[in-house]
């Protein structure tokens, strides 16, 4: 009898866990974006600058595989998705491939390079929330090193907001992956005619940087654009 008793409760767990297991939606894996990739793409010449872009530096709090809503004090993870890599890993890869773009006669890489790098473009992201009711925040500093030790660091920061849905996990994920591209986009690249540098797309709506220690010329044309752009209104 305890035997028959004991069969079928193990028979009943059994049939609870496949149950639970049948109704719990499948798990899904995102990166940010895909890559941009040239369709033409050119042998660099030996000669090319090396752009070493060093790993993001994210807050401990988000930086993991975990998909996260910001509710208040209390950060909300998703039971339906992750991030395929750590968020940082991914963010690196995004903002690496979007500055290569822009100047395809450098090798711009988050690799380690073979030789000392022209540049190094260290990247601090002090804030990054996605809130459940649609807000977007990203505070970052950036600081981009010659190899050439007499050349002042490049330093600039911006604060991005956006606003979107985030009732799914991919609604968060092309919130996020707007909100590395703009940072990407606000980064000026050193030396940029001799790299075949294409100027950064601006974004007025959501996005407002500041600049400091920049060349001259360069820091004249991102002040004039800044001064078109609108301010973002207070959160």
């Amino acid at each position: 009898m305890n035997t028959l008793i004991r069969r079928t409760g193990c028979t009943a767990l059994l049939a609870l866990l496949l149950a639970g297991c049948a109704a719990a939606p499948p798990l899904r894996l995102y990166t940010l974006g895909d890559p941009p990739v040239s369709e033409h793409t050119q042998p660099l010449p030996r000669e090319a600058a090396v752009i070493e872009v060093d790993r993001l530096i994210l807050p401990n709090d988000v930086d993991s595989e975990d998909i996260l809503l910001r509710d208040g004090d209390v950060l909300k993870r998703s039971p339906t998705g992750r991030w395929a890599s750590p968020l940082s890993v991914l963010a690196t890869d995004l903002v690496t491939a979007r500055l290569a773009r822009r100047a395809p006669q450098a090798l711009v890489t988050d690799q380690w390079p073979v030789q000392s790098p022209d540049y190094q473009i260290v990247i601090h992201v002090a804030r990054l929330d996605v809130t459940g009711n649609g807000l977007a925040l990203m505070d970052v500093n950036w600081q981009i090193l010659a190899g050439d030790p007499e050349k002042r660091p490049i330093r600039g920061r911006a604060q991005i907001r956006l606003a979107g849905p985030t009732a799914t996990d991919a609604d968060v994920v092309r919130l996020e992956t707007t909100l590395f591209e703009r940072l990407a986009d606000a980064i000026v690249i050193p030396g940029a005619q001799s790299l075949g540098y294409s100027n950064p797309t601006t974004h007025p709506e959501g996005t407002h940087s500041w600049i400091s220690d920049l060349p001259r010329s360069l820091h004249s044309s991102r002040a004039q654009r800044q001064e078109s752009a609108s301010l973002p209104p207070k959160l």
